[in-house]
């Protein structure tokens, strides 16, 4: 991308917050920003922890494996590391052509899948740190990657408004999900993965019956780009959060109603995702801020500032 050589991110600090991440014993929240590391955070203090390393430019997303073994980055450069927690090693580095977005891990076995912005989609043995597999997956770039509940398949959302599932020992298209009319930012599936969420850069939040692609409903709460969706774990309520500082939590059973709207951030919200208890969930954007909210109150219990962790004192770039 011609953004990448103008702006050379590895120059610059600044507040915006691309992703956020859960530990899955609830401690610690992992931080991918407008800075060179991921930032992790002691949950109960809000206090900075140790960075495991640096990238090459703007971490794009940070995520934890399901079970803790593994904690996954990608960067602004298309720099994707995964490294082990307890020994900080390094087991599996790749670099795209372009941005990597997006990184998901299986739910049970050793393999995490990736997507960057040349549409591809790649596998990893985390066993052996090699690469498997790729999967052609979108006409433009890979938005979004997460497997199945079950694990026997991958989806993919990208630049071009679809959204593909594919069968993981074949990499054959299983289902097609059509409708939006812009880039596919997240998809999420429901507990008992009968439904999937989606959002998009078309301002609309859709609802899917995730077996046979069928869209069962389509709303536009957010005034501008749809840029996060995550359903809460053990429970049938959504998230989504967008360019208008706000959050809006739905249920399914409940979908022709007006969702609930979380307002307590003062600029873009990029990310929104759960503890893996689903009690609570985190969300975070352009203010610098990551804020924690109760699921049963939806009020916020704590605000961690990320950004005064990190300011120090170099060129703040405006966020984008």
């Amino acid at each position: 991308m011609l953004l990448t050589r103008l702006i050379r991110p590895s120059s610059y600090i600044g507040p915006h917050i691309w992703a956020v991440s859960v530990s899955p014993d609830g401690e610690r929240l992992a931080v991918g920003s407008m800075h060179q590391q991921i930032l992790l955070f002691d949950i109960a203090t809000g206090e900075p922890l140790p960075s495991p390393g640096s990238e090459e430019e703007w971490v794009m997303e940070a995520l934890w494996s399901p079970d803790g073994r593994w904690l996954a980055s990608t960067s602004f450069s298309g720099q994707v590391t995964i490294r082990e927690n307890d020994s900080g090693d390094v087991v599996y580095t790749s670099t795209s052509d372009d941005v990597a977005y997006t990184v998901a891990f299986h739910p049970t076995l050793p393999l995490a899948a990736w997507g960057s912005y040349d549409g591809v989609v790649r596998l990893v043995d985390l066993s052996t740190g090699k690469d498997t597999g790729q999967i052609p997956a979108q006409k433009g770039g890979v938005l979004y990657v997460t497997f199945t509940p079950a694990g026997d398949g991958i989806v993919a959302s990208g630049e071009d408004g679809t959204i593909r599932r594919f069968d993981l020992a074949s990499s054959s298209v299983e289902v097609e999900y059509v409708g939006h009319e812009a880039g596919v930012t997240a998809v999420s599936f429901s507990p008992d993965g009968r439904s999937m969420i989606s959002g998009g850069d078309d301002a609309t939040v859709r609802v899917w019956d995730a077996e046979t692609g069928a869209l069962k409903s389509t709303r536009t709460p957010h005034a501008g780009w749809v840029n996060f969706s995550t359903f809460l774990p053990q429970r049938d309520t959504f998230l989504t959060v967008g360019t208008d500082n706000d959050a809006f939590a739905w249920d399914l059973s409940e979908l022709s109603g007006p969702p609930k709207r979380l307002s307590a951030h003062g600029d873009w919200l990029m990310c929104a995702r759960p503890f893996p208890d689903g009690t609570r969930f985190v969300t975070a954007g352009k203010d610098g801020t990551a804020r924690i909210w109760s699921s049963d109150t939806w009020e916020v219990e704590k605000v961690i500032d990320v950004w005064a962790s990190v300011n120090d004192g170099r060129l703040r770039l405006p966020a984008l």
